[in-house]
């Protein structure tokens, strides 16, 4: 029986908004002993603040693509950040003018310069320059971001950094516009696992929910997996089920277990 799902926000649950039947979906299948739980790449503060009106919110908050992981009374209870070394390599090697580096940091976004494309996404973040030249930045930084909206340079951008940081970084786009480093053997799926482990529960037990690069991680690796229909093929291969909604998902997975009970 699936008594546990992970949700990504971004392009999956949030559409400028989290919408009246998605909501109301989530908070009946919670009714009947199923916990809801997020698996965003945002930080903490801006997922909390994405769902806190409509959610009734009794599950895990997995942030930053799981470098971040918050209990059910907002507690940390992991992290795992880019050492300081390879965070001023990454800038010291990094070249692009048609592209722009932030950081997930301390709680924090940080931008190293004004991109309006990133609007598209946030307007929480601070714009610091010197951020660059910080002396340390005492493992705080939860993950590296590129933003552009010139694809064929973040395409251009995540073969290069592969190639230099592939034995210690996961990279790839977590959105259209938007690619991701994250520490190697962090991501969504190491955090569900994490996460199972401590409430003693099976992946079998997981039901996932994604649309991205970001959540094939966790599509892929559980067996009631669902992607958005209008997510990239590479992700809807990963998944095992399609839906158009978030209701939708949920829908499908009460008749997988009612079946499962029958």
């Amino acid at each position: 029986m699936i008594k546990y799902i992970f949700c990504d926000l971004d392009g999956t649950l949030y559409h400028n908004g989290i919408s009246k039947e998605d909501a109301n979906a989530i908070n009946n299948i919670e009714k009947q002993g199923v916990t809801f739980n997020i698996a965003t790449g945002r930080i903490f503060s801006q997922a909390v603040k994405m769902t806190q009106d409509d959610i009734d919110m009794n599950g895990y908050y997995i942030c930053e693509n799981g470098s971040y992981i918050y209990d059910c009374n907002k507690n940390l209870v992991f992290k795992g950040t880019i050492d300081d070394n390879i965070v001023k390599k990454v800038i010291a090697l990094y070249e692009s003018d048609n592209a722009t580096l932030y950081f997930k940091y301390n709680g924090k976004v940080v931008l190293l310069e004004e991109n309006d494309c990133f609007k598209i996404y946030s307007d929480e973040y601070l714009v610091d320059k010197e951020f660059a030249n910080k002396n340390t930045y005492n493992d705080l930084v939860g993950n590296i971001g590129i933003v552009s909206k010139d694809v064929d340079e973040l395409y251009r951008l995540e073969s290069f950094l592969i190639e230099e940081f592939n034995d210690v970084l996961d990279i790839y786009f977590s959105s259209e516009y938007t690619l991701n480093l994250v520490p190697k053997g962090v991501s969504k799926h190491a955090a569900i696992k994490n996460v199972c482990k401590v409430l003693g529960v099976s992946l079998d037990e997981v039901a996932t929910i994604g649309d991205s690069p970001n959540d094939i991680s966790m599509l892929k690796t559980t067996k009631y997996s669902f992607a958005m229909k209008n997510s990239r093929k590479e992700v809807k291969e990963s998944a095992n089920y399609t839906a158009s909604s978030v209701e939708d998902a949920i829908r499908k997975i009460k008749e997988i277990n009612e079946d499962l009970n029958s």
